[in-house]
């Protein structure tokens, strides 16, 4: 591109174009391009240079308005990711001015929405003007985008991303809750199975209402599993993320009782990350849940001993509803304090080894105690007990 071009574009010299439209300079000029194939308008708009857009001499079925660079962007998305609402609303309105004097305007119009495809135009990671614009937040360039075309927000990226699951994860609450006012219906769909419902959970930006909004819209979201298995009950356990236990449990408390791909409930999620309020949640509701195991036949308190988290051992151990998990072994004969010796974890070990509770001399399958497994040797186990 002359630099002439270039420099005019960045800076918005309305001059250059004066010249072009006087026959001074040539028209062939604003057809060159950068190396990564911007034209002159995608200059302009990632510079928000709004007037030399606007002011550019070309029709209105000119393809340089839907012309992609190396990436695969229009200038819609440039605009989108630099956040110039102006230049995105002027793309909105040659979009519809295209379709309403195009040759072919009866057949564009029979449906009201053929100028929408301009406005769903895909770069090559699929993202659509809207994803780029939530991407970086722009509430402005949002509102333009979804007022135009509200089916945008049911579109999916090359990683399966949508708009909505975007605005959660990259914390812009604000765009995510417009987008659910505006488009109840919006697509919940993330990355290897992870919903916009799982990572307002991850992000605990229940508080907000927005997860309220997801599950009062689409009940059956709760039950939606990602790639391992885990349901929002998970992560809401994981996270310690209580009040969205409530309301998860409030909705259906069945799903507590949703096994991951290795047999993890809730339960043993919380248990693990020593997560005790949200036990106490889901145990309040659902008490036999303290009853399930995993695909290894371990219960929660196995899952708190494996976490490391003597404190929440402490808890179950004092807990009369924990009571028949203290000695339960798993599919190999380990009981919990058995597991604490393989873990070496003497802060478990201290807790278990003083509860009278506790069956010191217990063996597993392979007929060893909990002592035997603590480096043989070593009385630690022995002297505690």
């Amino acid at each position: 591109m002359d630099r002439s071009v270039y420099e005019a574009a960045r800076s918005g010299d309305l001059g250059f174009l004066k010249k072009i439209r006087d026959g001074d300079l040539s028209i062939n000029l604003l057809l060159q391009k950068t190396p990564k194939n911007n034209n002159i308008l995608h200059l302009a708009a990632e510079f928000k240079q709004v007037n030399f857009f606007r002011g550019v001499p070309i029709d209105n079925q000119s393809p340089l308005f839907w012309d992609t660079n190396n990436k695969g962007d229009t200038p819609m998305h440039v605009a989108a990711k630099a956040g110039c609402d102006e230049v995105v609303g002027l793309l909105i309105n040659r979009a519809r001015i295209l379709y309403t004097e195009g040759a072919d305007e009866e057949s564009a119009l029979a449906d009201g929405k053929a100028y929408k495809d301009l406005l769903r135009i895909k770069n090559l990671i699929e993202d659509t003007g809207l994803h780029v614009a939530i991407k970086y937040g722009h509430l402005k360039v949002v509102i333009l985008l979804v007022e135009a075309d509200p089916e945008l927000c049911c579109f999916t990226n090359s990683a399966n991303e949508s708009p909505l699951f975007l605005a959660i994860t990259k914390g812009f609450p604000r765009i995510a809750r417009y987008m659910l006012e505006k488009f109840p219906t919006s697509s919940l769909h993330g990355i290897n199975g992870v919903t916009a419902l799982h990572a307002a959970i991850t992000r605990n930006i229940s508080c907000k209402g927005i997860v309220k909004m997801m599950v009062s819209r689409n009940p059956e979201i709760i039950k939606e599993v990602d790639a391992n298995g885990w349901t929002p009950l998970h992560y809401a356990a994981l996270t310690g993320n209580v009040r969205a236990t409530r309301l998860l449990m409030q909705q259906d408390s069945s799903i507590s009782y949703i096994l991951d791909k290795s047999g993890m409930s809730a339960l043993h999620v919380a248990a693990y990350a020593g997560r005790r309020k949200v036990m106490e949640v889901l145990t309040q509701v659902r008490p036999d849940t303290c009853e399930l195991v995993n695909h290894k036949g371990q219960t929660v308190l196995h899952a708190a001993v494996l976490g490391g988290q003597f404190v929440t051992v402490r808890y179950i151990l004092r807990t009369s509803k924990f009571a028949g998990l203290i000695n339960e072994a798993d599919n190999d004969g380990n009981t919990p304090l058995h597991l604490a010796a393989i873990q070496r974890s003497l802060a478990v070990i201290k807790t278990m080894a003083r509860n009278p509770r506790v069956d010191n001399t217990a063996i597993n399958n392979q007929h060893l105690k909990a002592a035997d497994i603590f480096l043989g040797d070593n009385i630690e186990l022995t002297r505690l007990a």
